[in-house]
C-alpha cells in the first residue's frame, strides 16, 4: 500500500533534473566498465594472521596430565560462617 505523498516529496517532484556533464558521463562509465580486483586490507590479513598465531600457541602447549588442584579443602573459622549468616539476615525481608 502506497501512502500519500507529502508536501516535501511535491517540493522535490517539481524540482527540474540538471543534465550530468558529458565528460563526467564518459568518466562514470570507463570507470565502470574496467575490471576491478579489490586488494584484500591491511586488516584482514593483521587478523589472519593474530589468529594463526593464537591457534600455533594453543596446538603447541602441552597439556598438563593432571589438573591441578588445591591440597586442602578450604577451612572457615566459626566466627567467618557466624558473620555470613548475620550478613545473609540482613539481605532477607
Amino acid at each position: 500500500m502506497k501512502t500519500p505523498p507529502d508536501a516535501f516529496e511535491h517540493d522535490l517532484e517539481r524540482l527540474a533534473l540538471r543534465e550530468l556533464p558529458p565528460h563526467w558521463r564518459q568518466e562514470i562509465l570507463a570507470r565502470a566498465q574496467k575490471p576491478r580486483i579489490a586488494p584484500p586490507r591491511a586488516l584482514a590479513f593483521v587478523l589472519a594472521a593474530a589468529w594463526l598465531v593464537i591457534f600455533t600457541l594453543h596446538a603447541l602447549t602441552p597439556t598438563p596430565e593432571k589438573p591441578p588442584q588445591a591440597q586442602n579443602a578450604p577451612v572457615f573459622a566459626p566466627s567467618s560462617l557466624f558473620a555470613l549468616n548475620h550478613h545473609l539476615d540482613l539481605l532477607q525481608p
